[in-house]
């Protein structure tokens, strides 16, 4: 995936973003981020200006030219990568927003009354270690987590959607594998099931737009009409971060009584 604010390259000096975007590039721990080598011996703390360009999804010349003070026309969804990409905190993004735009980041739509966890299921969250477990909405954000399933997937505090994450992020694409049919596949079609029972549901309407305008493989996928309701039982690959190897994991996926449009799901890693 390609950003269109590719255009010509002009050399500038490295200003007030450019030298945060080393900063922040230079503080990240790279065994925290999936698809990133730490075999090889590294000169300078963080991840390269290549390596943030590929989990960004723009070349490397532009973020080159981007750390040295060019400035282009970016678009929210390129500075939302960017932002997830160096782990910034919500007042960091902020400044990312305002130095490179001059405005805010866009709002997000915030969970409804009902789509929060009680106290009772972060309990079973938490009992399900050693092993990954979420609670999702009915629009895939995800409502709350336990320890494991941060250190699997360090993102978390980053972006709270599943779909928005393996759709939107490219370095989405490094962790879950095969990324295009054995995540984005199934993924799609449960979006389609889920407007198709909850037709009213504005974050699923805003979601499927948000999945269809910022990906060519989520417009080819859709337009193949598939139909899946729920992982459970499916097996998946996943890249771990530190290892940096593909786990294969069955989901296991249930709902809990007292509001069936939730998702508890625990991922049980499989020979």
């Amino acid at each position: 995936m390609r950003e269109c604010e590719q255009g010509p390259i002009a050399e500038g000096e490295p200003d007030e973003l450019g030298n945060l975007l080393v900063f922040w590039r230079e503080r990240l721990d790279p065994r925290r981020i999936a698809g990133v080598s730490t075999q090889r011996r590294r000169l300078k703390p963080g991840l390269t200006q290549a390596e943030v360009a590929h989990l960004t999804g723009v070349g490397l010349t532009w973020y080159r030219a981007l750390e040295k003070g060019t400035r282009h026309d970016f678009s929210d969804r390129f500075l939302q990568r960017l932002a997830m990409t160096l782990r910034l905190s919500e007042t960091e993004q902020a400044l990312l927003f305002q130095l490179a735009k001059g405005q805010a980041p866009p709002r997000r739509l915030q969970l409804s009354e009902a789509d929060t966890a009680q106290p009772d299921m972060q309990l079973m969250l938490d009992q399900m270690a050693p092993y990954p477990a979420y609670l999702s909405s009915v629009c895939w954000d995800i409502i709350a987590y336990n320890d494991v399933l941060d250190a699997w997937f360090p993102w978390l505090p980053y972006e709270r959607n599943m779909m928005r994450l393996a759709f939107l992020y490219p370095e989405a694409q490094e962790q879950l594998v095969p990324w295009k049919e054995g995540w984005a596949r199934p993924f799609i079609t449960q979006v389609r099931v889920a407007l198709a029972m909850h037709p009213d549901n504005e974050g699923l309407q805003i979601l499927k737009d948000d999945l269809l305008s910022g990906n060519a493989v989520a417009r080819e996928l859709w337009a193949e009409n598939e139909a899946i309701r729920h992982p459970d039982g499916h097996v998946r690959g996943i890249r771990l971060p530190k290892e940096n190897k593909v786990m294969p994991v069955k989901i296991v996926a249930m709902a809990p009584m007292r509001n069936m449009t939730q998702r508890f799901i625990t991922l049980l890693p499989v020979e």
